[in-house]
């Protein structure tokens, strides 16, 4: 029995080592297998040239700036200080452009150290009309309007403007907004904030405290819009940015384009839109403006552009195979 039992202990010891040396053997078949995978990832990804041939290149795209920056300010010197400082700093900005509305002469010196040209535009009076005022000089047709309180982040910035160019009839912008029928009424409508788009999923516009679009809309604003528009805007200091929304929606018939992106609103802590009364006074304009354009011109959308850079590769390709395909 000695004898039977160790030949058990032989053969026991044998099978042990057989499927040792077999799982080594799927460790390094497994191995290798990752190791293509990588290389034939990286052969793939690294396969990119995104650069044009000597005959393409214009010196001149090394100068300009792709669009520029209008910001809104009143007596907020030190968020103005920040806001230029941000924006010169930026990506595609050939200038910036301050509407001044303030009496006193602009403090030029918040110019110095920027790296872009800095320019105020004295109005001479406070209204938010002013910010939609055509520029003399711009040497873009893409035009950032933004309030001195939001900073958006450089690269969300720059996508933003990408995205107008697919678009450049279109509003585009951070901050999305949704309109709809008043309750108890067939003609007043209603206002809806953010909350409201992202219960529904829809919006129909989006606000210009940080939105691209054409400067020639500027020229319709000021010299095509209603003359009653403006005044009501100008002595309720509400709404500008809504009957921009119309205007263009009216004209093109396209909806505004929201971009999701990154930015810091210190508006929020004693902003306008903190005022009383601020939703009220939003509502009335959309009810009035239906009014004076004799429709609704809003046109409503669920789509959201978001920048491939913020995807990672579990979200796409919807099939693995997509990243070796040669198709």
């Amino acid at each position: 029995w000695l004898v039977r039992a160790r030949s058990r202990v032989d053969e026991c010891w044998r099978t042990r080592h057989a499927l040792e040396g077999n799982w080594n053997k799927g460790i390094v078949a497994g191995a290798i297998a990752a190791l293509v995978l990588v290389v034939m990832f990286t052969w793939r990804v690294a396969d990119i040239n995104p650069t044009t041939c000597d005959a393409d290149y214009d010196p001149s795209d090394q100068v300009r700036g792709n669009f520029t920056v209008v910001v809104n300010t009143y007596k907020r010197p030190e968020r103005l200080v920040k806001s230029i400082g941000h924006y010169s700093k930026c990506k595609g900005v050939d200038a910036i452009r301050i509407v001044w509305q303030e009496t006193v002469a602009p403090p030029t010196e918040m110019a110095r150290g920027s790296k872009v040209p800095v320019i105020f535009d004295e109005r001479g009076y406070n209204s938010l009309n002013n910010r939609f005022r055509p520029l003399d000089g711009v040497r873009t047709d893409a035009v950032f309007n933004v309030d001195d309180d939001m900073l958006v982040d450089c690269g969300s910035l720059y996508f933003a403007y990408e995205t107008w160019t697919t678009s450049p009839n279109s509003i585009v912008g951070f901050n999305p907004r949704i309109h709809s029928k008043a309750k108890g009424s067939a003609c007043a409508y209603d206002y809806k904030q953010w909350w409201h788009v992202w219960w529904s999923g829809k919006y129909s516009m989006v606000i210009t405290k940080a939105a691209f679009c054409h400067h020639k809309y500027f020229e319709m604003y000021t010299n095509v819009l209603l003359q009653t528009i403006r005044d009501y805007i100008h002595e309720r200091m509400n709404c500008e940015d809504i009957a921009m929304n119309f205007m263009v929606s009216n004209a093109t018939g396209l909806p505004p384009v929201w971009v999701q992106g990154s930015y810091t609103d210190s508006g929020v802590f004693g902003g306008v839109s903190t005022g009383s009364n601020h939703l009220e006074k939003r509502k009335a304009c959309m009810t009035q403006f239906t009014e004076w354009f004799g429709r609704m011109p809003l046109v409503t959308t669920s789509v959201a552009v978001t920048s491939l850079s913020s995807w990672t590769p579990m979200h796409t390709p919807p099939a693995i195979w997509e990243w070796f395909h040669p198709i």
